[in-house]
């Protein structure tokens, strides 16, 4: 008798077992949305830390510009070879957002080929507010003469 009613206790209805299946299927649904929505904001952040770090490679690879000029009658350098001794290793010329191009393992063996960032305006004079120098081949940045980043929104300085 008592086995009877545990057997009638444990017994799940058809009812009961669809209302339970739509719940699993429910929960599972909302928990693959979760996960995606995670995944995708993940890849954001990603993207837009990407994106502030080719903003400051760009005014690091300026003020190295700058610098070189100083040396250079006062215009920017012809190409991105020539401030090999301004900027400690060719890694600062490929863009955190270039995932297909390697960095050269030192300044011999550099080429303008393995560069995220191309020279718009070679020679141009330093201090020009309005002269483009550099850009990104990648986020489409552009880096001026005088050391100021566009970066689609705002332009900015590492220098007060």
């Amino acid at each position: 008798m008592i086995c009877n009613k545990i057997n009638a206790y444990l017994h799940v209805s058809p009812l009961r077992h669809t209302m339970s299946k739509r719940r699993i299927i429910i929960f599972a649904t909302v928990l693959v949305l979760i996960i995606a929505a995670i995944a995708l904001a993940a890849s954001m952040a990603k993207r837009k830390a990407e994106s502030v770090s080719c903003g400051n490679y760009m005014v690091s690879i300026g003020c190295a510009a700058r610098m070189w000029a100083e040396d250079h009658d006062g215009h920017l350098p012809s190409s991105l070879l020539s401030m090999s001794n301004e900027l400690a290793t060719p890694k600062i010329l490929i863009c955190p957002g270039d995932h297909s191009r390697k960095p050269a393992a030192d300044w011999a063996s550099f080429t303008d080929a393995d560069s995220s960032y191309e020279i718009v305006t070679p020679g141009l004079q330093d201090g020009d507010t309005n002269g483009v120098f550099l850009r990104c081949k990648i986020h489409g940045y552009l880096g001026y003469a005088d050391g100021t980043v566009f970066d689609g929104v705002r332009r900015r300085t590492k220098i007060p």
